[in-house]
C-alpha cells in the first residue's frame, strides 16, 4: 500500500512540474533559513555550556545606583577572589583573568592581539583541552598558549611549543614569552575565550598595584554546591564596605553571582562582563527571519496547491467512486506533500552548507557549522521542521480537496479557483511579508549610506595617525616631522578619536554624569582638526593651567542646567575641580555618528602618548607618509610603522554594517523570489483557466492593453494591499525602533525614499513575474483557442 502511495505521489509531482518546482524552491529556500537560524540561535542559547563544571562557575558582579537606575558591572575588583576564597570554604577555587590589549611582532610588523592574564586554576575550572602543552605551564610567567586560531595565524601547520613570542603591551615595554601550549579549536558556542593566555603573576607590568581601586577584566568562581550561591551573594555585605571604603566617589550596592552555564535574564545588559551572553533581541530578530521564511513558503505553497485543485477534480471524484475514502485520499495527499518536503529539505541542506553557512560566518563573529556527528539537536530538529513543513504546507489542501463529493464534481457545479477568498488572502500576506523584507532591506542600507556621509565635524581626509609603540617614539617623530613643510601641526593623546576612549563619571553641582573621557596633549585637537564652539583648546606652554581645565563638547554643554555661558563652569572628578575653558563643535564619535558627552582633558606627559596625530597640507598624504616611513626605518629599524589616515578609522564599522545589508539583502531577495514565485505560479494557473474568454474579447474588440489590466487586476488589488498594510507597518515599527535605540543609532530617520525604492522594487518584480505570462495570454492565437474539435 505504501509503495502505491510513493509511486503515485512520484508521478504527480513528475507531472506537475512548474507546480513542484516553485514549491521545492520556495520551501527549500525557507528551510536552508530555518537551519540556519536555528544553528545560530542554538550558539546563543548554550553559551559556555560545554565546560564539565559549568553548573558550578560563577562570575562575580557588583550593582551601582547612578541617577536612580541600577546598573550591573562584570569587572571585579582585584582583591575580591582572594577573600572570597580565604572566607568561604564552599568556594573551591577562584579563577582571575585581566585582559590587555598588546602588539605582536610578526616578520617586520606589529598586529594588534588581546592577551588573557589567568590564574593557575584557569584549566581546573575551565574546559579547554590543550592540543600542545600541560595546564600546569600557567605557573611560568614566561609561558603562552597560544588559540588554534592565534597558532594557525602566526606559525601555520606547525608545532609552535618552543617558540619565542614577542609582544609589546600597553606599558610600551616589550615582553618576551615562549610557546609552550597550544589549545584545542574552541567549539562553535563559545562566550568566553582567549587569544593569547599567559599565568596571573604580578611581575606582569599590567598586575602591578593591584588593591580595592582595582577592578579586573573578570573574577569566576567554582563552588562545591551551586546552591550556595545565594547564600554567599547574601554574606558579601563585608566587602561591599571595604570596597566603598575605598570608592567614595563611586560606591556600589552589592555583589552578584552569575551562572556561566545558565546566566540570568538580564546577563546581556551587565557591562563590561567577562562573558558573552544572549540578547533576547537576537532570539526574536532571528526568529522572525525563520518565520517570516517558512511563512511565505509555505502560504506559497497553500496557495498554488488550492489554484491547482480543478486540474484533479475528476482524479478525485473517480476514486471516490471506486471506493476510496476520505483518509486514503487525504494519506495520498499527504504522502506527496512528505516527498516533495524531503526533496526541499535535501535541498535546503545543501542551500545551508554552500550558501548560507560561509555567508553568516563573514558577518558574525560567533561561527556557526552544519555538522551532524554526535549532533542528537540537529537531528531533532531536521524531523521537526520536516513534519512541521508538511503539516503547514499541506494540511489544509488535503482536508479541503479530499471533501468535494463525486457529485458535485461530475455534475460540473465546482468552479474551483475563480474567485476564492482564502487564495486571496493568503497571497495579499505573502507579499505583506515580502514587502516588509524588502523595506527593512533598504532601509538598512539607507542608514549605513547616511552613516557614511554623515559631517565628521572636522575633516578627516588631513590626517595621519600612528599607532606609538615604545615610550621615545612621540618626540623622535614629532622633531622629523616638524621638518616636513607639507606637515601643518602635531600631536599627541593616549586616547584617539574613533580608536580608543575612556569612561568617567564626573560631577556636575551635585549631579553625577558618566562622560566621555579622552587624555590629550596640547596640539591634539588643532591636528585632528575639532572647531572650536567658544573658549579656547589647551596651550602647549600652560601645564599647570592645563591640569586644571577642561575641553567639553557642545553635547556634554546641552546636558547641563548651566545659568548662562559654559565657559568658566566647573565639573568635578573625584575629588579634583576641572574649569571649562573651551566648548567644541560634537564631532563623530562612532560610525553611527550617535551624539555623547565628551570631556577633553590634558595629558602632560608624551611618554604616555598612544597615538602622534599630523595634521598635513591637502592632497600631501602620501607624502608625508612615505616621509613617516623613511625617517621610521632610520631610527626604529626591524618593524614598520603602524599608521592610518583619520578618514578610514570607521572602515571596520562600515564595512561589518555594509556586510550586515547584504545579507539582510540577501534574505528580502529570497523572500521575494518565494513571493514571486508564488505569484508566477498562480498566475500561470489563472491565464490558463482565462485563455477562451480573453479570446472571446479579442473577437469582441478588446484591445492588448485592455486584456493585459483585465487578467492582471486581482493581482494588481491584492499588490496595493499588500504594500498599504506592509508599509503603514513598516513605517510605524521603524519608528519605534529608533526611538528606542536612538543612543545608538543618532540622528538616523528613513525619510520616504527608502520606501518608495522598496515598493518600486516590489512592483517591477512581481510585474516581472507575470508579465511574460500576460504577454502571452494577450497575444494568444483566437484560431488555436476557439476552433471546435
Amino acid at each position: 500500500m505504501l509503495n502505491n502511495y510513493l509511486l503515485l505521489a512520484y508521478r504527480n509531482l513528475v507531472a506537475s512540474k512548474l507546480t513542484s518546482f516553485i514549491n521545492i524552491v520556495g520551501l527549500s529556500i525557507a528551510v536552508a533559513s530555518a537551519i540556519a537560524v536555528f544553528l545560530i540561535l542554538r550558539n546563543f542559547w548554550t553559551l559556555d555550556d560545554f565546560h564539565a563544571n559549568g553548573d558550578r562557575i560563577f562570575m562575580v558582579e557588583y550593582t551601582t545606583k547612578t541617577d536612580g537606575e541600577i546598573l550591573t558591572f562584570g569587572d571585579a575588583p582585584a582583591p575580591l577572589a582572594a577573600a572570597l576564597t580565604a572566607d568561604f570554604p564552599q568556594v573551591e577555587r577562584t579563577v582571575r583573568i585581566q585582559r590587555e590589549g598588546v602588539l605582536v611582532y610578526s616578520k617586520e610588523s606589529l598586529i594588534e592581539e588581546r592577551i588573557t592574564y589567568a590564574d593557575t586554576g584557569f584549566f581546573q575550572m575551565f574546559t579547554f583541552p590543550l592540543k600542545y602543552g600541560n595546564p600546569a605551564l600557567l605557573r611560568d610567567p614566561n609561558a603562552l598558549v597560544l588559540s588554534h586560531e592565534m597558532a594557525e595565524k602566526y606559525f601555520p601547520n606547525q608545532n609552535p611549543v618552543g617558540q619565542p613570542f614577542a609582544v609589546i603591551g600597553s606599558n610600551k615595554e616589550r615582553q618576551q614569552y615562549v610557546v609552550q601550549g597550544v589549545a584545542e579549536s574552541f567549539p562553535d558556542n563559545i562566550g568566553f575565550a582567549f587569544d593569547l593566555l599567559t599565568g596571573y603573576h604580578l611581575t606582569h607590568a599590567a598586575l602591578k598595584n593591584q588593591d580595592w581601586t582595582t577592578h579586573l577584566s573578570g573574577v569566576f568562581v567554582e563552588m562545591s554546591d551551586p546552591q550556595d550561591a545565594k547564600k554567599l551573594a547574601g554574606q558579601t555585605g563585608r566587602y561591599v564596605e571595604r570596597y566603598n571604603a575605598n570608592n567614595r566617589e563611586q560606591p556600589i550596592e552589592s555583589f552578584v553571582f552569575d551562572n556561566l552555564r545558565d546566566p540570568a535574564p538580564n546577563a546581556h545588559q551587565v557591562n563590561r562582563r567577562p562573558a558573552e551572553a544572549n540578547d533576547p533581541l537576537a532570539t526574536i530578530i532571528f526568529s522572525a527571519m525563520a518565520l517570516l521564511m517558512m511563512g511565505l513558503s509555505c502560504f506559497n505553497y497553500v496557495n498554488i496547491s488550492l489554484g491547482a485543485v480543478a486540474r484533479r477534480l475528476k482524479e478525485i471524484g473517480v476514486r471516490k467512486v471506486l471506493g476510496s475514502t476520505r483518509r486514503q485520499i487525504i494519506f495520498q495527499f499527504m504522502t506527496e506533500n512528505l516527498l516533495l518536503c524531503l526533496v526541499a529539505l535535501a535541498l535546503g541542506l545543501l542551500i545551508t552548507a554552500v550558501f548560507l553557512v560561509p555567508l553568516f560566518n563573514d558577518v558574525m563573529v560567533m561561527n556557526i557549522s552544519l555538522a551532524f556527528a554526535k549532533n542528537l539537536p540537529l537531528w531533532m530538529f531536521l524531523v521537526g521542521i520536516l513534519g512541521f513543513t508538511a503539516l503547514a504546507s499541506g494540511a489544509y489542501p488535503a482536508l479541503y480537496i479530499s471533501a468535494f463529493r463525486p457529485v458535485a464534481i461530475f455534475a460540473g457545479k465546482l468552479r474551483f479557483g475563480r474567485n476564492n477568498v482564502l487564495s486571496r488572502l493568503l497571497l495579499v500576506s505573502q507579499f505583506v511579508l515580502a514587502f516588509l523584507a524588502v523595506i527593512l532591506g533598504v532601509v538598512i542600507t539607507s542608514a549605513g549610506s547616511q552613516w557614511n556621509q554623515l559631517d565628521w565635524g572636522y575633516d578627516p581626509d588631513q590626517t595621519l595617525v600612528l599607532r606609538l609603540t615604545d615610550s621615545t617614539q612621540y618626540t623622535i617623530i614629532k622633531d622629523q616631522l616638524a621638518e616636513n613643510p607639507f606637515v601643518l601641526t602635531v600631536g599627541g593623546t593616549e586616547d584617539h578619536v574613533g580608536e580608543s576612549q575612556g569612561r568617567e563619571l564626573v560631577y556636575v553641582g551635585e549631579r553625577e554624569q558618566r562622560i566621555i573621557r579622552y587624555n590629550v596633549g596640547a596640539d591634539y585637537a588643532q591636528s585632528l582638526g575639532l572647531q572650536l564652539a567658544a573658549g579656547r583648546f589647551f596651550v602647549a606652554n600652560r601645564a599647570a593651567e592645563n591640569a586644571q581645565s577642561v575641553v567639553v563638547n557642545e553635547t556634554f554643554v546641552k546636558n547641563q542646567t548651566w545659568q548662562g555661558a559654559a565657559l568658566g563652569q566647573t565639573i568635578r572628578v573625584g575629588q579634583n575641580l576641572f574649569t571649562v575653558t573651551g566648548v567644541v563643535k560634537d564631532f563623530k564619535l562612532l560610525g553611527s555618528g550617535a551624539a555623547r558627552p565628551v570631556v577633553l582633558f590634558a595629558a602632560n606627559n608624551p611618554a604616555k602618548f598612544q597615538y602622534l596625530v599630523a595634521r598635513f597640507a591637502p592632497g600631501s598624504g602620501p607624502k608625508v607618509a612615505g616621509f613617516l616611513d623613511k625617517n621610521w626605518q632610520k631610527k626604529f629599524t626591524g618593524t614598520e610603522p603602524l599608521h592610518f589616515y583619520q578618514k578610514d578609522v570607521f572602515e571596520s564599522f562600515n564595512t561589518t554594517f555594509q556586510n550586515l545589508a547584504i545579507s539582510f539583502g540577501y534574505i528580502a531577495g529570497l523572500a521575494l523570489l518565494i513571493a514571486c514565485m508564488g505569484l508566477y505560479g498562480l498566475a500561470a494557473q489563472h491565464f490558463t483557466r482565462r485563455v477562451k474568454e480573453v479570446s472571446v474579447r479579442k473577437v469582441l474588440g478588446a484591445s492588448v492593453a485592455n486584456i493585459i489590466l483585465l487578467v492582471n487586476r486581482r493581482f494588481l488589488f491584492s499588490l496595493l494591499a499588500a504594500g498599504v498594510v506592509a508599509n503603514l507597518v513598516a513605517f510605524i515599527g521603524i519608528r519605534l525602533v529608533l526611538q528606542q535605540t536612538q543612543e545608538f543609532t543618532g540622528s538616523f530617520q528613513p525619510g520616504l525614499l527608502p520606501f518608495l525604492t522598496a515598493n518600486v522594487i516590489v512592483f517591477l518584480t512581481a510585474a516581472l513575474a507575470v508579465g511574460i505570462q500576460s504577454w502571452k495570454v494577450a497575444n494568444v492565437q483566437l484560431a488555436e483557442v476557439l476552433r471546435w474539435e
